[in-house]
């Protein structure tokens, strides 16, 4: 109940599992969506669990997946309005904050996306980018193995 009062973010990420598994819960939750204290857009086609939203502020997210155990900070933007060309996440991802992930992209398994990097090009798995536009600065083979700079 915490969580629910002092958290817009919290409540927002609620209504929105509530609309997608209730056809009369959409409708009726839809002035929320409207209302204007709330600034954190979700339009996904399938969540699996453990997406945690550090603070939702601008944060926009249009994509097609997001994996397991995904963290997002603020200001994020992933995709955009054309629902077409939507951004794959993968499973154990962190986008930190201000990033933008742009376009028909895949981003892999355990990658994390550096803050203000504007990922335009997939993603490999195990991998941390940065920049402008994203380029891959770390690696590793396997989630047990340390980060090793790419040169």
């Amino acid at each position: 109940m915490k969580l629910f009062i002092a958290y817009p973010e919290f409540r927002y990420q609620l209504y929105y599992r509530l609309r997608c598994n209730s056809k009369i819960l959409k409708i009726l939750l839809l002035p929320l969506k409207l209302s204007k204290g709330l600034n954190l857009y979700i339009h996904c086609k399938d969540i699996e669990g453990g997406l945690y939203i550090e603070l939702g502020f601008a944060t926009i997210i249009t994509c097609s997946h997001i994996g397991k155990n995904c963290w997002i900070n603020q200001q994020v933007t992933i995709g955009h309005s054309d629902a077409s060309h939507c951004p794959y996440i993968g499973d154990n991802v962190s986008i930190k904050a201000r990033a933008k992930i742009i376009g028909d992209v895949t981003i892999g398994n355990d990658v994390i996306v550096g803050a203000n990097a504007v990922v335009v090009k997939d993603v490999p798995d195990h991998s941390i980018v940065a920049g402008v536009p994203a380029r891959v600065i770390k690696t590793r083979n396997s989630v047990d193995e340390p980060w090793v700079r790419v040169k």
